[in-house]
């Protein structure tokens, strides 16, 4: 009978502190809130390293039954009760004269120094671990203020994970927050988890994240779901840093998914509910995305911009693509195969330059590398930090013909080599988002060609306009088009020494140059050009203007 009662008294025992661990686990009844680890050039504060210790529970908690561990080295807290929602500063017996005009302070008999590089810190009760802070010099998020004078600040009090997404350095512009609220405390702050990596293999997705699986008390409990007619993981589990999930059907690795993640829980805190773009990357080579058209000087009032060419059969997430050091985008972003995309920081001006622009092409982001007028160089980085092009650039680049080059793009000529020619003016000098004004053709000879031998301007919907359309061997021409009557007159000059690009077309709407519809009848249209070298051809082609709106 003693037996039974010796043992029964014992599982009271093991399930009091197994219940004692799980709401230490809960909620720390004493956080580690703030640390000055290198208090190096601090603007006012005390040149001294402090602990700042904070009662979250509603009871007052007496510190002589605490032990305080800085790595290997430990020492139980000097008798001192805090009260509910109080502060303590730790610190040595040398600065806490000092230290106690910020409020409650207790020095320690054994300052142990905190390194400024990393230090593990925990806070334990009877072999009870209540709260530990393992900090690395990363963890200010700051380059600057982790050179000392700056304390690390905790986020959210209530969330157990002391880890660096719940740490930051302080705003104060004093260094630091001793004994009152941080300047950076969010109680209703959750993190954004971290999932570096995916991949897709037959019916399972990998996940990899930057967080031990012990921070996931449960992943079983939480929700994920393939929105595109998958449904929900059948099968959810852990694997070193990666959650391995199952679904009831095959996925293709080339197809973008959806994936809904519901009841996450980091440590004690459940995350709301969010979407990830899945999507497998093809392996990026050098050369699989070019750079194809740059804008360095533009209109008044308007901005650069930089085009790219998605040159291969599949789509690339722009994610973490950088020109020169400047980011493309932070989110996933599809770029589709054979597709442009004009980067600027400004899209509604490049469309109020460029009418002809693709808007839904057009990306605009926060800002771009400096590309000056006279000369520059546009890189381009994937997500890996690979050089995918790079393109050297100058004003010398541009057309002779080119009175004034400003607001006029530089176009690549072909995806095959380097050669960069000024863009076409009859299509307002720059084709943001589109296909290039210079792009070599494959023709053996130029030509210049009507849509219609016919066209009547009566505004009934049908061949309102004439169309010329012209395919140049070479981009260095400079094109005239004219619109003669059948005595020779000429009734419309349609274009007038611009640069022609290698292929585009003029129209016209049957009007004279004065302004008047003209009258019935046949004309000719008259198209000249001429390059650099001084070669010049001329093209003929008749055509008949019917039911035109000029009374007869």
């Amino acid at each position: 009978m003693k037996l039974l009662v010796k043992l029964y008294l014992l599982s009271l025992i093991l399930a009091f502190n197994i219940q004692i661990k799980a709401l230490a686990q809960s909620a720390p009844s004493l956080i580690i809130n703030e640390l000055m680890i290198n208090p190096n050039n601090t603007a006012s504060l005390p040149p001294f390293e402090y602990i700042e210790i904070f009662n979250n529970s509603t009871a007052t908690i007496d510190l002589s039954e605490i032990i305080l561990h800085i790595n290997n080295n430990s020492q139980i807290l000097p008798n001192y009760k805090i009260a509910p929602n109080q502060y303590i500063l730790l610190c040595s017996q040398e600065s806490l004269g000092q230290f106690s005009r910020y409020g409650n302070a207790v020095s320690l008999i054994r300052w142990s120094p905190l390194n400024n590089t990393s230090a593990t810190i925990k806070l334990t009760q009877k072999d009870v671990l209540i709260d530990e802070v393992a900090y690395t010099d990363s963890w200010y998020n700051n380059t600057s203020k982790r050179n000392g004078g700056w304390s690390l600040e905790r986020i959210n009090p209530n969330w157990t994970c002391n880890i660096n997404l719940n740490w930051s350095a302080t705003n104060s512009l004093t260094g630091g927050s001793p004994g009152k609220p941080n300047t950076i405390l969010n109680e209703n702050f959750t993190p954004n988890i971290g999932i570096t990596a995916y991949q897709i293999q037959r019916d399972q997705v990998y996940l990899t994240i930057d967080l031990n699986n012990s921070y996931f008390p449960d992943i079983n409990t939480s929700s994920f779901t393939i929105i595109e007619n998958v449904g929900k993981a059948t099968k959810v589990e852990f694997w070193e840093n990666k959650i391995v999930l199952t679904f009831p059907t095959q996925l293709d690795a080339q197809k973008l998914y959806t994936l809904k993640i519901e009841n996450l829980r980091v440590c004690n805190l459940t995350i709301p509910p969010f979407d990830l773009n899945l999507f497998d990357q093809k392996e990026i080579k050098s050369g699989d995305i070019l750079v194809n058209e740059i804008l360095f000087n533009p209109k008044e009032g308007g901005v650069d911009f930089v085009e790219l060419y998605n040159h291969t059969g599949f789509p690339i997430n722009l994610q973490h693509f950088k020109l020169g050091n400047r980011s493309i985008s932070s989110q996933f972003f599809l770029f589709e195969p054979g597709q442009y995309l004009a980067i600027t920081t400004n899209k509604s001006s490049i469309i109020k330059h460029y009418p002809n622009a693709y808007a839904d092409r057009i990306l605009e982001i926060a800002s771009l590398p400096p590309y000056t007028n006279q000369r520059g160089n546009v890189t381009l980085y994937s997500d890996q930090n690979l050089l995918l092009d790079s393109v050297y650039y100058t004003a010398e680049m541009h057309s002779k013909h080119l009175i004034d080059s400003k607001g006029i793009s530089l176009e690549r000529t072909s995806f095959d080599n380097l050669n960069w020619h000024s863009a076409s003016t009859l299509i307002g000098g720059a084709t943001p988002g589109y296909q290039n004004s210079t792009q070599q053709l494959s023709i053996s000879q130029n030509k210049t060609y009507l849509n219609s031998k016919t066209f009547s301007p009566n505004n009934d919907g049908y061949e309102d306009e004439l169309t010329i359309n012209y395919e140049l061997i070479n981009p260095n021409y400079i094109i005239a088009v004219e619109i003669y009557n059948d005595k020779g007159q000429l009734v419309k000059k349609l274009a007038h020494q611009n640069l022609s690009g290698t292929n585009g077309s003029v129209t016209w709407d049957g009007v004279h140059d004065n302004g008047s519809p003209c009258p019935r009848g046949h004309y000719i249209c008259f198209t000249q050009i001429f390059n650099h070298e001084g070669k010049t051809q001329k093209f003929k082609q008749p055509f008949v203007l019917i039911n035109s709106l000029a009374r007869h």
